[in-house]
């Protein structure tokens, strides 16, 4: 018993690390005026859009068509469409952005969120 309470233990501290590298990367992301949090347990993919206009997934910078590859794999792992988070820079251009709901649409996956900041309350 106290076996399998270690092995628990090591997936969750294991997950919550792989979780936190996926949204590591500093982006001055945009500020919204209204929004809800996120708190879907849906398998989620997170696609950060640099504002040099590069697309990174996994942590690895890669052109548009291996994201919709990557986006296409993690389906067929989880057996469907999945959600995708975008984080952006908040000076990047919205032609990539655009480029990357395409490819969502393409793919099947219509859940998209956005990762962005609440507007200051004044």
């Amino acid at each position: 018993m106290i076996d399998v309470t270690f092995l628990l233990i090591i997936f969750f501290l294991v997950s919550s690390h792989l979780a936190k590298q996926e949204t590591f990367l500093p982006l001055d992301l945009p500020v919204a005026s209204a929004g809800a949090p996120d708190f879907s347990d849906k398998a989620t993919a997170t696609v950060q859009v640099l504002a040099s206009g590069e697309y990174q997934l996994n942590g690895q910078t890669i052109p548009l068509d291996q994201v919709r590859r990557g986006l296409l794999n993690r389906m067929n792992a989880e057996g469907g469409a999945i959600r995708v988070r975008i984080r952006t820079d908040r000076r990047t251009d919205y032609s990539h952005v655009a480029s990357l709901l395409k490819i969502c649409v393409i793919t099947g996956n219509t859940d998209v969120v956005f990762s962005v900041y609440d507007e200051p309350s004044s």
